[in-house]
């Protein structure tokens, strides 16, 4: 596979007259830094509009693709899986909103995924995909399909979604656009992206478009190798603007536009930055007027060496015969004197303006923390000021290193919003770092071993503790298996979830259980132990499964957690195989399981089921039971893996929670016990597993590509 970047221009046009800005309703979104797993390869890219003559303002425009793109990053599931219920979600929305408004919206929806060389495309009410390759345009869908018209969105209960994907290669051409665009032709439609640049097919499909129209152009293009740049194009213009003043004192320098370089807003100082006249100034001030200095002193010595390089009628004056150069030379020493002189006056505006800008924020955050200070005990008034007392200040961080003051004035703040949610901090100890890119799924702990999968690569490590479970023995990940590899006839797949068995359908007692899939789509029930050989089993009627998210094992039965079959499949374990078809855990009761991604039963056969809303679903022997978190001070925000612990020292859920930046523990009734978050607010946001052992004491749990462990407080 050839991974492919997009480059994207926007064609909006309202009344007639072009915007310069992206339609509200266009997003090009990569993975934000919170998704489910599976998302990390994936580009969102899509464009809301109206039907024939219908306007709203921008904010429902924004409000509703945003939605979408949020969704889909934080639905688990198959691309197309993770599309669809992004839609039926807007979809839902907007038939509340419809149900009070005399003329409902026709909504329309074009959007697409792009993972390495493949796009994934939906298409929706009045909203058109046009993909142009070399040799083809396509249109989705094509004119039969939309001959009779295709419903909008929030007009019915389930939304007629057309589904596509197509494979591209770099250069292919990606248009989605509302309606406004199908009145074009096929040879049109090639004709505006035949030079290939973007800029260029936005400007040929506006003097083609009418009144009002919406598209986003997308280029696919191979990514620029390391170190490689874009191609700067050279100046139109080689006369040598003039300087700024930069020894001048605190007045704004008027804003002189450079050849190719967009002129920078300078934000004028407030009266906090300037220092009494008897006060030396403050080594922040010091420092940025050293710099302008410095770099007014090399433009003026560029400049003398331009004047000195020019002809002169003077031609006697030995200096000057000895800077005399051909006129190409002289041409080629303006250019780029020009360039230089460009980057310098920029580069001093933007560092003056960072120093503003970093000083405001400082003020701001003063302020809010002042104000929470005088809310005194009520927390309800006090807490918005403390966060956003933090916030500024983080912001601040951005733009340059803060000073021990300011950071004391963040700890301070942090240490309250942390005494109103009863946090525990920890400091994470890295024990690995895997490959860049990787997404890590367990962990699972056995006496002196972790075993782990990575679920981008498909991949099963294997690593070795000491005593102390703080410390890795093998200097290299040991690889059990990977996808690709040939086990016992079977080729392995993508690789699910894992858990310990310490009795089951297989021959041997205490393996490591993986659940997955062959290339076939075949289920494979894989085990492994330092004593044993790794084997592979073909699990039966495995093809009735959708979407496996999870495993458990109870009572040497094998569960498992199927979100897009809207059940869990229970296999009886006979002897030492897992030889019948499996038996449906739900008989009497449809349970909602589209967005459950974790499971764990207890000792007495209670099912708990993790969702993607936060929320815990109780079941016993297919039934639901009632549970609900108490006293959590925050609710979960987007949750990616549950571990129940068992042991009679500790019998709690451990519930990781990237979205909030922490991990709870829960009693099994769901009574709140900690809260914990890491000292740097850093790790715990990429959480995507853990595991809890209690002899010694201490946590695993992996973030993004990294294995670390804590030990519990």
């Amino acid at each position: 596979m050839t991974e492919l970047e997009a480059l994207v221009g926007h064609l909006f046009v309202v009344g007639g007259r072009s915007i310069s800005a992206a339609s509200p309703g266009a997003i090009a979104m990569p993975p934000p830094r919170r998704h489910v797993r599976g998302r990390s390869a994936d580009t969102f890219f899509g464009l809301v509009g109206l039907g024939t003559g219908q306007r709203e303002s921008a904010a429902v425009y924004e409000e509703s693709i945003r939605s979408v793109a949020e969704s889909y990053f934080n639905t688990a599931g198959t691309v197309t899986s993770a599309l669809r219920e992004a839609i039926s979600r807007l979809n839902t929305a907007l038939r509340h909103k419809n149900a009070s408004r005399e003329a409902p919206l026709a909504v329309g929806l074009a959007c697409a995924v792009l993972r390495e060389d493949k796009l994934y495309i939906a298409v929706v009410g009045p909203a058109r995909c046009f993909l142009i390759g070399e040799e083809f345009v396509e249109r989705l869908p094509d004119d039969e399909e939309t001959g009779a018209g295709m419903p909008a969105l929030g007009t019915d209960d389930t939304p007629e979604v057309r589904f596509y994907s197509r494979e591209v290669r770099a250069g292919d051409f990606l248009i989605l656009a509302d309606a406004s665009l199908n009145h074009l032709r096929n040879l049109t439609l090639k004709h505006a992206v035949e030079n290939g640049q973007v800029d260029s097919a936005v400007l040929n499909l506006r003097s083609v478009a009418g009144d009002f129209a919406a598209a986003e152009v997308i280029k696919l293009v191979t990514p620029l190798a390391e170190g490689q740049t874009d191609p700067v194009p050279p100046p139109r213009r080689l006369a040598v603007p003039p300087l700024p003043d930069l020894t001048a004192s605190r007045e704004t320098a008027p804003a002189t536009a450079l050849p190719g370089v967009a002129p920078t807003v300078v934000p004028p100082p407030s009266a906090a930055d300037e220092a009494p006249v008897a006060k030396p100034p403050s080594p922040l001030q010091q420092l940025s007027r050293d710099a302008a200095m410095t770099l007014a002193r090399a433009a003026g010595g560029t400049r003398t060496l331009v004047e000195r390089m020019m002809p002169d009628r003077e031609m006697d004056n030995p200096l000057a015969q000895r800077f005399n150069l051909s006129i190409t030379m002289q041409i080629g020493v303006a250019v780029a004197i020009a360039v230089i002189v460009a980057l310098l006056t920029t580069a001093v505006y933007r560092f003056r303006g960072a120093t503003s800008q970093y000083a405001q924020l400082v003020r701001e955050a003063q302020a809010e923390i002042e104000l929470a200070r005088a809310a005194g005990d009520n927390q309800a008034e006090a807490r918005p000021h403390w966060e956003t007392a933090v916030f500024l200040l983080d912001q601040a961080a951005g733009i340059r290193s803060p000073s021990a003051e300011i950071w004391n004035l963040r700890n301070d703040a942090l240490a309250v919003l942390d005494s109103y949610d009863h946090v525990t901090r920890v400091a994470p100890v890295l024990l690995r770092e895997y490959a860049p890119g990787a997404y890590l799924h367990g962990p699972v702990v056995q006496g002196i071993n972790i075993y782990l999968i990575d679920t981008i690569e498909d991949i099963l490590y294997r690593e070795d503790i000491d005593e102390s479970g703080t410390r890795l023995l093998n200097r290299e990940p040991q690889i059990i298996t990977r996808r690709g590899e040939v086990i016992g006839g079977q080729v392995i797949g993508g690789l699910i979830d894992l858990t310990w068995m310490v009795e089951g359908g297989v021959p041997q007692r205490n393996v490591l259980a993986v659940l997955s899939r062959d290339v076939s789509g075949s289920g494979l029930l894989i085990t492994y132990s330092p004593s044993w050989d790794v084997t592979a089993t073909v699990l039966p009627s495995s093809q009735a499964w959708v979407e496996p998210r999870a495993i458990a094992i109870y009572q040497r039965d094998l569960y498992i957690l199927d979100s897009g079959a809207n059940e869990i499949w229970r296999y009886p374990a006979s002897g030492d195989a897992y030889a019948s078809d499996p038996q449906r855990y739900f008989t009497d009761v449809e349970p909602q399981l589209g967005d459950a991604i974790d499971m764990e039963i207890d000792t007495n056969g209670n099912v708990y089921v993790l969702h993607t809303s936060g929320q815990i679903s109780k079941y016993f022997f297919g039934r639901p039971q009632s549970f609900a978190f108490e006293g959590l001070p925050q609710p979960i925000a987007r949750p990616t893996s549950l571990f129940l612990n068992l042991s009679p020292f500790n019998r709690a859920f451990f519930i990781a929670d990237p979205g909030g930046g922490r991990l709870y523990t829960t009693a099994l009734t769901g009574a709140f016990l900690r809260n914990y978050k890491d000292t740097e607010d850093e790790v715990f946001e990429a959480l995507s597993g853990v595991y809890n052992v209690d002899q010694p004491p201490n946590v695993y749990v992996t973030a993004g590509n990294r294995l670390y462990t804590f030990p519990r407080p």
